[in-house]
């Protein structure tokens, strides 16, 4: 039970931190398209990943730093591309913002962008493969607990998430709420990818 807990709160700090998959999964559950699907990926991905970090992979990972340096450098370029459109977006006329607020898109092209928000994001492996995989290796026999409780913390953090967007989307869909909404984001994606561009990944 205290594995449980451990890896509950662990894994709920690390999720809830302002991140790229936060921000794209907020901008979904706000336009309507497909947040819980979305939801669902970020939570399947999460499990994946630490439950590689408890098997190891983690560390053979941590020990091979030119996959950081491509992780790093990948993600950097990644988030820095997704930023860029987020800015040039909050500079359309009025009708076009409200036009793509309203556009229903496809769920494919969602899913592979929330894909790549995830997995070229070196932070996401850092926090739980690395990190919270390190930690359920201490707990020895009751690891898969720590891993169980860092699993349900996503669950319930990205479910609240979506569900909580999805219920603002009526309150929401003026053209200056999407301007400055596309420049915050743009600005907090690009800081985090300075972030890992100038400090040690480890």
């Amino acid at each position: 039970m205290l594995a449980f807990v451990s890896g509950a709160i662990t894994g709920g700090g690390l999720i809830v931190a302002v991140g790229a998959q936060n921000s794209f999964l907020l901008e979904q559950a706000l336009k309507r398209h497909y947040a819980f699907p979305i939801a669902v990926l970020f939570i399947l991905s999460d499990a994946i990943s630490i439950a590689l970090g408890a098997f190891g992979l983690g560390l053979i990972v941590q020990n091979h730093d030119w996959l950081l340096s491509l992780s790093r450098w990948a993600g950097v370029a990644f988030l820095v591309w997704f930023a860029l459109g987020k800015w040039r977006a909050s500079f359309q006329e009025e009708h076009l913002i409200l036009e793509q607020y309203g556009k229903r898109l496809a769920l494919w092209p969602l899913v592979v962008m929330g894909f790549a928000v995830t997995w070229l994001n070196p932070h996401f492996y850092l926090d739980t493969m690395i990190l919270m995989g390190s930690l359920a290796n201490q707990w020895q026999g009751a690891k898969w607990e720590f891993v169980f409780g860092g699993v349900c913390a996503s669950v319930l953090w990205f479910l609240s998430l979506a569900l909580v967007g999805k219920l603002c989307a009526k309150w929401l869909g003026k053209a200056a709420f999407w301007r400055w909404f596309n420049r915050i984001n743009a600005i907090l994606i690009w800081s985090i990818a300075l972030k890992i561009a100038t400090q040690p990944l480890l």
